[in-house]
């Protein structure tokens, strides 16, 4: 966890999740952090189709750079008081959010990205959704999603969200295994699902996971309810946890439309940071 991709739109929120990328870059002995603006000079407007009769809008990308340029070295001078020992890099970067961030992630060798996430009102999240929401949907690297009411404490208590399934069709567990090497703190592994039971697959997984994550000697939660985000959200309420890892899976579009992603409405829900591991 030597790097870490901070990204910026220089609101409050986003200085949020940069003060917290700083707190958590000092507990897992970081090197680095990179705050990202990405912006675009070519905006088509949302949803709607380019035709010659309606042309994108074409900013001047050299005022934008300028103007980009020139708030990330503000941000670099207000955190790096906060950083000592770390290296506190800037990039400015005319693409999607997403596109940018891909190819930092790549270039820099970046271990995790960090971003904050405004509360929304029903209708904003069903129309708009969120950068930080879609830059979970299309990455395949750990982000740390930061409320805009999170409390920035010590991490000493962490949930894991367990989803046997999940697990055992994805790869995320080099890089849970990884990640959990590195944070050294209370571990409370959480499985909600509903009073079906268990299958016998699920119960070979279940003794897998307790082989795994035994070396971090964690309390292990299995909770029947058909509702898994509040009883994951009350779990961490009741707990005093700091932070919440979860997986996440991407589906297809037709899968996205039909089905609720536990880890996307925990991090609209959810008041404390969410750690998103890839499947």
């Amino acid at each position: 966890m030597q790097t870490i991709l901070v990204l910026t739109d220089f609101s409050n929120v986003a200085l949020r999740a940069a003060n917290y990328a700083i707190h958590l870059a000092n507990q897992l002995h970081s090197k680095r952090i990179i705050l990202l603006n990405a912006y675009q000079s070519l905006s088509p407007v949302a949803n709607v189709p380019v035709t010659p009769e309606l042309p994108v809008i074409q900013a001047n990308p050299d005022e934008l750079y300028k103007e980009s340029t020139m708030q990330l070295d503000n941000l670099h001078s207000l955190l790096e008081p906060t950083a000592p020992g770390i290296i506190i890099d800037t990039m400015s970067d005319d693409d999607i959010l997403e596109e940018a961030v891909k190819k930092l992630i790549s270039k820099e060798h970046v271990d995790l990205v960090v971003a904050g996430l405004a509360d929304k009102s029903n209708l904003e999240k069903f129309l708009v959704g969120s950068h930080s929401i879609r830059v979970m949907e299309n990455g395949d690297y750990p982000l740390v999603i930061v409320p805009e009411d999170a409390k920035i404490t010590p991490l000493e208590k962490v949930l894991l969200a367990v989803d046997f399934d999940m697990l055992r069709r994805g790869k995320s567990l080099p890089r849970l295994v990884e990640i959990l090497n590195n944070l050294h703190v209370e571990l409370f592994v959480v499985n909600v699902a509903s009073d079906e039971g268990y299958s016998d697959e699920t119960k070979e997984d279940i003794k897998h996971v307790h082989q795994l994550l035994d070396r971090y000697h964690p309390s292990f939660n299995y909770i029947e309810d058909k509702n898994v985000v509040n009883s994951i959200n009350e779990f961490a309420d009741r707990h005093d946890i700091s932070l919440i890892i979860a997986i996440h899976e991407k589906k297809s579009l037709l899968a996205t439309i039909f089905q609720k992603s536990v880890s996307k409405q925990l991090a609209w829900q959810s008041n404390v940071p969410l750690l998103i591991i890839p499947a």
